[in-house]
């Protein structure tokens, strides 16, 4: 059974995200969720009888209100560490939720930010993740 997850036990609980995408014109963004002095992406911890895909859709959904996601570079996530992060399209606009169990906000707010600022002000865990998700659309778009 998968314990409630805590802050102390943050880093070594299993958990899911979405490194979410979406094209503006011509440029790609991505999506940022501010959080404590950083840019997230919508993410969370498994819970009992969840795989790691269905907690990505879940949590992208709770956070987000993000329901259209395409996986056009494919459904194998990245890993850092216990965290496993899909890349996805999308052309719906975020909204952030508050927590269905808490009540309160999780992020202050949602922006699509270029991959530069994205690198450059989220955590340091999820850097490698958000440079790999770039190579991947990139790659993709210009076969």
């Amino acid at each position: 059974m998968i314990g409630k997850w805590t802050w102390e036990t943050a880093k070594t609980a299993y958990g899911a995200g979405i490194i979410v995408v979406k094209k503006n014109e011509k440029e790609w963004k991505v999506l940022g969720l501010w959080a404590r002095g950083g840019y997230d992406i919508p993410k969370g911890h498994l819970e009992d009888g969840d795989d790691i895909f269905e907690t990505a859709l879940r949590e992208t959904k709770e956070e987000t209100g993000i329901e259209d996601l395409r996986f056009k570079w494919g459904k194998e996530p990245f890993r850092e560490d216990n965290l496993f992060i899909f890349l996805a399209q999308t052309e719906q606009e975020p909204e952030v939720k508050k927590n269905v169990e808490s009540g309160l906000y999780e992020h202050d707010h949602a922006k699509w930010l270029s991959w530069e600022k994205m690198t450059s002000n989220t955590y340091e865990y999820l850097k490698p993740s958000i440079k790999k998700a770039r190579e991947i659309v990139y790659e993709v778009e210009n076969c």
